[in-house]
């Protein structure tokens, strides 16, 4: 058996499906998909900030054995 790794825009449609349960409006289903859409977004740019970071630490560090 495999298991299929799934990605945020499948994860946004399944979320989206169930609150598609819940409210049956089209403009309350794009809303929240967007929302959601936004939400990754911001992870990701977290993440990204996050690794510059400690890619900054990781140069600072190198650099200053480098002098030694």
């Amino acid at each position: 058996m495999t298991t299929k790794l799934l990605n945020s825009f499948d994860v946004i449609e399944i979320m989206v499906a169930v609150a598609h349960d819940q409210n049956n409006s089209e403009p309350y289903r794009a809303r929240y998909r967007e929302a959601l859409n936004s939400l990754v977004r911001l992870v990701r740019a977290e993440q990204m900030l996050e690794m510059q970071r400690d890619f900054n630490k990781l140069t600072q560090f190198s650099d200053t054995r480098s002098h030694y």
